[in-house]
């Protein structure tokens, strides 16, 4: 089967990284590619997994998608802020975890500034 894909969003651009979300044709699923990866034809230059495209067939739509590019760009500019250790799996986990729970707490309380409850 010959893969095809249909561009969704031709350029997608959060803190100086751009991307070009797709999706597969052939298979449905949504992926985000870093246009490092592209030539000027639009090919990939390389194999990319499903990772690294950020796919996910649970949570597949475009704005979800944009919030896995996002998170990941946020987390690794973390790292860098807090001298993460990465090839400390222990002191990576911490991080994640402190990362996102940094995120839920931003979240809640822009909920409780906005007047609205959940």
């Amino acid at each position: 089967m010959k893969e095809t894909y249909k561009a969704l969003v031709k350029s997608y651009n959060y803190k100086g990284n751009e991307y070009v979300i797709v999706k597969g044709m052939h298979d449905g699923i949504i992926r985000a590619i870093n246009s490092n990866y592209l030539d000027k034809d639009g090919k990939l230059t390389q194999p990319l997994n499903g990772i690294e495209m950020f796919c996910s067939k649970e949570a597949n739509t475009v704005e979800d998608i944009i919030q896995r590019v996002n998170d990941k760009i946020d987390f690794d500019e973390y790292i860098k802020q807090h001298d993460i250790d990465t090839s400390d799996v222990r002191k990576l986990a911490r991080a994640y975890k402190k990362f996102y729970e940094s995120k839920e707490n931003e979240k809640a309380a822009s909920v409780q500034e906005g007047g609205r409850t959940l």
